[in-house]
């Protein structure tokens, strides 16, 4: 999985915390703990969407001219007997 969706999932939990905190009749008490946990998941989530578009990450997919990459030939797969 990649930074990215990790980071939304992240986000979209905190978010589903504080929608279940909300809809569900609980406590007081514990309305506010649900409340300040989804918004502390949802803010670390926000802060790893930050990290990412300050930071990003360099792919080095280039091959060099030095290497060459050999491709070997594909051969034709024959259909199998089922007999």
């Amino acid at each position: 999985m990649s930074a990215l969706t990790k980071a939304a999932l992240i986000c979209g939990s905190g978010s589903m915390i504080i929608l279940i905190s909300i809809l569900i009749n609980l406590p007081f008490f514990v309305q506010i703990i649900l409340l300040l946990c989804g918004l502390a998941v949802s803010v670390y989530g926000v802060f790893l969407l930050v990290k990412m578009v300050t930071h990003p990450v360099e792919k080095t997919s280039i091959a060099s001219a030095d290497e060459k990459t050999i491709n070997p030939t594909k051969k034709k797969k024959r259909p199998s007997s089922t007999l």
